[in-house]
């Protein structure tokens, strides 16, 4: 075989030989150039086989995504095609009991332990019930592809049955494949290590203790209304990753999409191929993770239904409860433009009174000015948020109308004397004066000076009054 160009896994020191390129077109009686067949394609792909016009070629046959190698073939290329010489199939592993007695010596994160021979069938066997086709052998990587194929068909019964929980999956005769196979990798453990007095928890018993598997599908209601509990996303496993990200998929706040941007970012640092990022731009599906090829992924969960957004929390009749309140309106704004969501915002001015509904959506539209990146500097600084004056949106600021141009201004000024004052001829009106709390205006029609409430011009309210006649 070449030195490079063949998938990521090992090759057996005393079956292969690494060779440059001139010893790969030897012809040698014994040996043949190997090629590796899978479902990608055949590797080295840079040396295509019509180079071994009337030589002998070996592919071996293997899935990159299960591990199962199937068997090698013996060609002899004609005329730029394959002939089969000869094939072997495999009906069984060869194990190498001498090295897996130094295995028994290494610690449980070490790469080379294998599982057990004697358990290997029946690991196999109930891989293949949960419809999971995994033939690896490391013991850690056996452990993260159980909980992973478990947590995957959680998933399918959340949304199936969106009162369940993750104990009462475990307790469903829909479990009990997985955890007979828990079971078994448990008894691994006490296999490979008979002298470790503390051995590492059962993985049935780790499950049940892993207090943020919740279903993600489960209905947002008045007696659970709180967002999941925070943690260090940096801390979390892959597997623990994917769970706390799930656990935002039917949340609309800030918190949940900011949550779930973080968990993104911590799966690119970990160099994990998102798959059809496009998917996850609302974030109200559920992901899983996966290797293809070697390489980890990270995609969406398929099992269940595509959303393309969020359910909205429901306006429940009796008591109210904030959390939910502005989560149904969070979730109402994210279908707003920017233009839309500050026309809302305006109609929040100079309203008197205060109480927990409007206290929700205030915080609903603060929340999306911040994900949407606005500036309200000139509304608001660390502190306090001002509701005290109309604003309009230009390039992503937020602007007083005392602070526009007056050419602006005069424009939003025709807007409302149309609406209010119809009467007015805007062309015979000039604007004297204006600041953040009143506009006047000459009037030369009526040789009057009127000041209008600078809000009034986008509220549309009609208080504009005289001040007084100018000097003839």
């Amino acid at each position: 075989m070449l030195a490079s160009g063949y998938p990521g896994f090992d090759f057996p020191e005393d079956l292969v030989e690494e060779v440059d390129l001139s010893g790969f077109y030897e012809t040698e009686e014994n040996r043949f150039p190997l090629y590796i067949g899978t479902q990608f394609g055949i590797f080295p792909r840079d040396f295509p086989e019509e180079t071994f016009e009337g030589k002998k070629i070996a592919v071996l046959n293997k899935s990159l995504l299960s591990g199962l190698q199937t068997g090698i073939i013996i060609y002899e290329i004609r005329n730029g095609k394959r002939i089969e010489i000869q094939k072997i199939s495999l009906e069984g592993l060869a194990w190498n009991w001498e090295k897996l007695k130094k295995y028994h010596k290494e610690p449980l994160s070490a790469p080379k332990i294998k599982i057990p021979g004697f358990y290997v069938n029946e690991i196999w066997f109930y891989f293949e019930l949960i419809g999971n086709k995994y033939r690896g052998f490391s013991l850690p990587e056996a452990y993260q592809q159980a909980i992973s194929a478990a947590y995957k068909d959680f998933v399918v019964f959340g949304h199936e049955n969106r009162g369940s929980d993750w104990i009462s999956f475990l307790r469903s005769e829909r479990a009990e494949d997985y955890l007979n196979l828990f079971r078994l990798l448990d008894k691994c453990i006490e296999a490979l290590y008979p002298d470790l007095k503390n051995l590492p928890l059962p993985l049935e018993r780790v499950l049940e203790l892993f207090r943020n598997i919740r279903n993600p599908y489960q209905k947002r209601s008045k007696k659970y209304p709180e967002l999941p509990a925070e943690e260090d996303i940096l801390l979390l496993s892959d597997f623990g990753l994917c769970v706390y990200y799930n656990n935002f998929i039917n949340i609309n706040a800030y918190e949940a999409r900011t949550t779930q941007n973080a968990i993104l970012e911590e799966f690119r640092y970990r160099e994990f191929y998102i798959k059809n990022e496009y998917l996850l731009k609302n974030q109200a599906n559920p992901i899983r993770i996966d290797k293809i090829h070697g390489v980890p992924v990270l995609m969406i969960n398929k099992d269940v239904g595509y959303r393309e957004d969020k359910e909205l929390a429901s306006m429940e009749p009796g008591a109210s409860n904030a959390q939910l309140i502005y989560e149904r309106y969070y979730g109402l704004y994210n279908k707003l433009t920017d233009v839309q969501l500050v026309a809302e915002l305006n109609k929040q001015i100079e309203i008197r009174y205060w109480g927990m509904s409007r206290a929700a959506v205030i915080r609903a539209i603060k929340a999306q000015l911040k994900i949407r990146e606005i500036d309200t500097s000139s509304i608001a600084d660390n502190t306090s948020f001002s509701l005290a004056y109309c604003v309009v949106l230009k390039n992503k600021k937020l602007i007083r109308l005392g602070e526009l141009g007056q050419d602006q201004l005069r424009s939003i000024l025709k807007a409302y004397l149309k609406k209010c004052y119809p009467a007015h001829n805007l062309k015979k009106i000039r604007i004297i004066n204006y600041d953040l709390d009143k506009l006047e205006m000459l009037s030369l029609d009526y040789s009057k000076i009127y000041v209008i409430p600078i809000n009034d011009l986008l509220k549309k309210k009609g208080e504009m009054r005289v001040i007084e006649a100018p000097e003839s």
